[in-house]
């Protein structure tokens, strides 16, 4: 018997948060184990759908610690920003990801290039604008931080970063970040 084993497939051993800006599920186990086949199905819903996906290996969003399998596609965005009270981690699981840290003013002070042969983690301090940029088509990826999830209260979206609506600054971005990497 295998307690731990969670499925996306099986409702009884996940739920699926309907106010998520993506698809995002949680583990109703008090005992979880990301498999191959998790991941899998975490894989094979994105590229169905053609939107991100989440794996939370908490309950909920109340719980003090965070865990999600996070699935992005390459072409959407993901603006910087900041939590002011909330270190966060990536640990690489498939793909290329860029993750930038930037000066109040938006500057970049770090930069790395992560991937699970070379640089498979990373962690950003609490109160730093911040985002990650898939270099590959795709990207999945561990993330851990503190809990509560807060919504609006959680985050601080940097106020000179380019707005979401706009795909063509969204790409002019993305490449001027992707060509910095080899900077750091």
């Amino acid at each position: 018997m295998e307690n731990s084993k969670v499925s996306l497939c099986d409702l009884t051993t996940v739920w699926r948060d309907e106010n998520a800006k993506s698809i995002g599920y949680f583990s109703r186990k008090p005992l979880r184990a990301v498999d191959k086949g998790l991941i899998g199905e975490i894989k094979n819903m994105a590229l169905d759908t053609g939107e991100n996906v989440r794996f939370s290996l908490h309950g909920g969003p109340e719980d003090q610690f965070h865990e999600m399998i996070i699935f992005q596609h390459g072409n959407l965005y993901y603006p910087p920003k900041k939590h002011l009270l909330k270190d966060k981690s990536f640990h690489m699981l498939d793909g290329e990801m860029g993750v930038f840290v930037f000066t109040d003013n938006g500057e970049v002070m770090d930069a790395a290039k992560l991937s699970l042969s070379n640089r498979p983690i990373y962690r950003v301090g609490r109160d730093l604008f911040h985002t990650d940029i898939p270099v590959s088509e795709y990207v999945i990826h561990h993330e851990s931080t503190l809990g509560p999830f807060l919504g609006e209260k959680d985050r601080i979206f940097a106020p000179w970063s380019t707005k979401p609506s706009n795909k063509e600054e969204f790409l002019a971005f993305r490449e001027k970040m992707i060509t910095q990497l080899e900077e750091f």
